[in-house]
């Protein structure tokens, strides 16, 4: 005889709200026949909370949304097609979001509020970048210039 452990809490973290790094680490098109929607399962690379993110292709505000995010991710302008059977493309891009948190039945979910950049392994804020070509991170006063 086996016995399972019952887990109602499924293990899920959320994410946090503010800005949140996200990989993407599922893409789907679904159904596969003819697909109306545009699934995306992204990972908090920080925390490691996953997130669900959907586009409905019959809903125009979800479209917009979803093109905001194939220009940020994919770099497709205003007007270039994208075909579904390539969204695995989409997996192992990261991108900085800024996530809110909304209440329904109790629970507490998760949404991409807005993307805001792609970011790559090497990306660095302008204050990191500062700190490593000058050595300090400090104001200079007008001594230190002669």
């Amino acid at each position: 005889m086996t016995k399972i452990k019952i887990n109602l809490k499924g293990g899920f973290k959320t994410v946090k709200e503010g800005e949140r790094v996200l990989e993407i680490v599922e893409a789907k098109a679904t159904p596969s026949g003819a697909p109306n929607k545009l699934v995306l399962i992204m990972k908090d690379v920080e925390d490691g909370a996953n997130l669900q993110n959907t586009y409905n292709f019959n809903n125009d505000t979800s479209v917009w949304a979803m093109g905001i995010m194939l220009n940020i991710a994919l770099g497709l302008e205003d007007g270039a097609d994208f075909d579904t059977n390539n969204v695995n493309e989409l997996v192992g891009i990261k991108l900085r979001c800024e996530i809110a948190h909304s209440e329904y039945n109790g629970k507490t979910y998760a949404n991409v509020k807005k993307i805001l950049e792609k970011v790559n392994d090497n990306n660095m804020t302008s204050e990191k970048v500062g700190e490593l070509l000058y050595g300090r991170n400090e104001i200079i006063d007008d001594e230190d210039l002669d």
